[in-house]
């Protein structure tokens, strides 16, 4: 073998435990503790909204249907101080099929167009496309001239999933 071999496989055992050792002694907890400071909005009470919520996004897409209780969290989460917790409310309320929750989606994503934050109002838009809300058009239509342009284009694609030509 040669001496080239030999240094290439000794540097790379050495970066090898090199690599462990951090991890070993916790380089992954100081990352996630930089994600987290990046993150703000991960607060303890965030997460634990996300949770419930997720359990209820995966309960909505495979059942079409929530339990009532887990409806009536959506409900309160869909109004909740955080958008990050609106988004994710609304989220769950695209996979709803019972008609009755369905109705009660549409009227949530419905009140949530008025939303300050323009992703809240998108979220809600998509809902409105999911759910075929046709008889919503009239409410949508003043998201064609919203300040937000990501809006104003997910408005324009909710009307084309309704079926409606709007402006490409």
């Amino acid at each position: 073998m040669s001496l080239r071999f030999i240094t290439l496989i000794v540097l790379s055992v050495c970066l090898l435990l090199l690599c462990i050792g951090l991890i070993w002694f916790g380089l992954g907890e100081k990352t996630n503790q930089v994600v987290d400071a990046l993150h703000p909005n991960l607060t303890p009470d965030y997460l634990a909204k996300r949770e419930i919520l997720k359990t209820f996004y995966y309960e909505a897409r495979q059942k079409g249907v929530l339990q009532h209780p887990a409806m009536m969290t959506v409900r309160k989460m869909a109004d909740d101080p955080d958008w990050n917790v609106r988004v994710r409310a609304l989220s769950v309320l695209y996979y709803v099929r019972n008609p009755q929750q369905r109705r009660e989606a549409i009227q949530i994503a419905l009140e949530r167009l008025k939303d300050t934050e323009w992703v809240v109002r998108n979220y809600a838009l998509r809902v409105l496309a999911a759910q075929q809300a046709k008889e919503c058009v009239p409410q949508i239509l003043p998201l064609l001239n919203d300040p937000q342009p990501e809006t104003r284009e997910q408005a324009k694609k909710t009307l084309r999933q309704l079926g409606y030509k709007a402006g490409e």
